[in-house]
């Protein structure tokens, strides 16, 4: 009898423990909830930039550009962004010249296959420009204040370091060759950076 007993109690144990599956995962094996999200997701955040250094030979060119972004489809990211340059260059063997870049920037990525994206960005670069004026020997610095406008197209590949983090590099062409572009001319210009969301 008490074999009995402890058989119905056991069979109601897992019939118990079935119908608790069953209640949480509305009768499906392995079964996700997955609604989506309405509003804001934190999830879809990107943030991250780039950095600029090269010293050596009289130059210097240092930089930064921290962006942010959001997840707008599979596949796509849109942002605002904002850099900063700072280069120096020799002008003769005592003198030097100094420029300043502002760069407030809008940008969009498309995954096309797996790590690879093309990327579209403009920008709007404010170039400060001091630099020494030859007047018969006589060198008085000069300042310049100038604005240009930059479409940016190329490919990029980015490579995952851990968790959301990633690496990533791009290459890309300004195609409106603004008069004061601080690209240049008929080449690619590389960039580099870490960010985490993509």
């Amino acid at each position: 009898m008490r074999k009995v007993v402890l058989f119905v109690l056991l069979l109601a144990g897992f019939s118990g423990a079935m119908a608790q599956e069953v209640y949480n995962s509305s009768g499906k094996t392995n079964y996700k909830n997955d609604k989506k999200k309405s509003g804001f997701d934190p999830d879809k955040l990107v943030l991250g930039g780039g950095a600029t250094v090269g010293i050596g030979g009289g130059f210097a060119r240092l930089g930064a550009s921290p962006i942010v972004g959001y997840r707008l489809a599979d596949h796509f990211y849109a942002g605002v962004g904002c850099g900063y340059l700072y280069t120096k260059a020799p002008y003769d063997d005592i003198h030097y010249v100094y420029q300043n870049i502002i760069y407030p920037n809008v940008w969009a990525r498309y995954f096309v296959y797996r790590n690879f994206f093309i990327n579209a960005t403009y920008e709007y670069d404010i170039i400060t420009q001091r630099y020494p004026l030859d007047n018969k020997g006589q060198f008085n610095e000069t300042t310049f204040k100038y604005n240009n406008s930059a479409l940016l197209a190329g490919l990029g590949i980015k490579q995952p370091l851990g968790g959301r983090v990633c690496f990533y590099g791009e290459l890309f062409y300004d195609v409106l060759q603004g008069k004061y572009s601080p690209y240049p001319k008929g080449w690619p210009t590389m960039r580099f950076g870490i960010a985490a969301g993509f």
